[in-house]
């Protein structure tokens, strides 16, 4: 009789936190399933080139057995567990489009995906279970929002976040009272690593930050100059900007918490304690781009005599507006403990990691060398 090694059944692998926390559990010794899309073995070459930058190579822990592919999808039917007993489950993997549009999504993929997952841990007598949710199931929430099931909120600022907070119910219903031990991670904005820079997402921040430098192109002298492009920030400068991560800490933060079963049975905030203010982050953007002229118009809201610069930033751009009004403050006492407890520092938004960061998108042409690597599966 052989000893039984743990394993976890993971969605999301090819995701770009799930890339990380994949990396991070092989790396630690854990047995891991992973789902991948059909055809496997495209999705296996597409998942070896996501990897290979973090310095893992899937073909060897496939070789040792501690790796094992199956092809599944969200929300249909999951592999039949050949493999022996499943320990846990970590669902990883969800639909970020923030509005429905016509496929199904972000419903399809949060909710049924979710529906799908639990009854695949019903049918093996699975009895724990970790979710990647996200900070902002909190919705309009104004308070400081605890690691807590948080009751249905006024009105959500998205149809993802809707659709996760649905997700939570569902998963805390069958957690509740019959033995089965439920962790929810959530983590706020992932940005890139907070060493390298590397990223292979680039909506969000990167998308806000991008615009900076399209007004430098569109308004701006020549390079090698400070351009003085006049503009109002809708704000002040003390204000807290969106809660940004680095992947690399959330990643290392959700593999710690998924190996350690005393640390199970929790919600964990995956956010940054003590967010960087609208002076800094326009400090480092004027820094990198060499503009000037930014100024901060003491309201949240835009102002009624925009002018042409100001219509370009935010007016083309209004999905993100309300990401900048709306600035929850998330309570971490959970995830604080556990950093703590293993001496881990939270990785602050610097100046210099802001310029790592941009450095890094910036050679990337914001995505698309990535896509065009991940395409032919480098």
């Amino acid at each position: 009789m052989t000893d039984h090694q743990p394993t976890t059944l993971m969605t999301g692998a090819t995701g770009f936190l799930g890339q990380y926390i994949l990396k991070e559990l092989l790396t630690r010794g854990r047995r891991v399933v992973a789902i991948l899309r059909a055809p496997l073995q495209d999705s296996r070459r597409r998942l070896a080139g996501l990897v290979r930058p973090l310095g893992a190579e899937i073909d060897d822990y496939i070789a040792s057995g501690q790796l094992i592919l199956r092809e599944g999808a969200l929300p249909e039917e999951l592999p039949d567990g050949e493999w022996g007993p499943t320990d846990d489950i970590l669902a990883c993997a969800a639909s970020l489009q923030l509005y429905s549009k016509g496929n199904g999504e972000p419903h399809r993929t949060n909710i049924n995906g979710t529906a799908t997952l639990l009854d695949w841990a019903n049918r093996h007598h699975v009895e724990k279970f970790h979710s990647i949710s996200t900070a902002y199931v909190c919705g309009s929430h104004t308070e400081t929002i605890r690691e807590v099931f948080h009751p249905r909120p006024e009105s959500f600022q998205t149809e993802y976040e809707e659709t996760k907070w649905v997700a939570e119910e569902m998963l805390a219903d069958w957690a509740n009272g019959n033995g089965n031990k439920l962790t929810v991670m959530r983590p706020s904005f992932i940005i890139g690593d907070s060493k390298t820079g590397y990223t292979t997402q680039f909506g969000g921040f990167y998308q806000f930050v991008r615009f900076i430098s399209l007004l430098k192109a569109e308004f701006g002298g020549g390079n090698g100059h400070v351009s003085h492009i006049p503009h109002r920030i809708p704000g002040r400068p003390d204000d807290r900007i969106q809660n940004l991560v680095p992947v690399d800490y959330a990643a290392r933060m959700a593999a710690e918490i998924v190996l350690n079963p005393d640390l199970h049975g929790r919600i964990y905030h995956l956010t940054d304690p003590n967010p960087p203010t609208w002076e800094l982050l326009k400090k480092g953007l004027e820094d990198f781009f060499g503009i000037s002229g930014g100024t901060f118009a003491e309201s949240h809201d835009l102002p009624a005599d925009k002018t042409v610069v100001e219509s370009l930033m935010f007016e083309k751009y209004d999905l993100l507006m309300p990401r900048l009004k709306h600035q929850p403050v998330f309570d971490e006492s959970n995830t604080r403990e556990v950093r703590q407890a293993l001496g881990i520092d939270y990785p602050a938004l610097t100046l210099e990691r802001l310029t790592t960061l941009l450095d890094y998108a910036v050679q990337q042409r914001w995505g698309q060398r990535a896509s065009r690597r991940h395409e032919r599966g480098d």
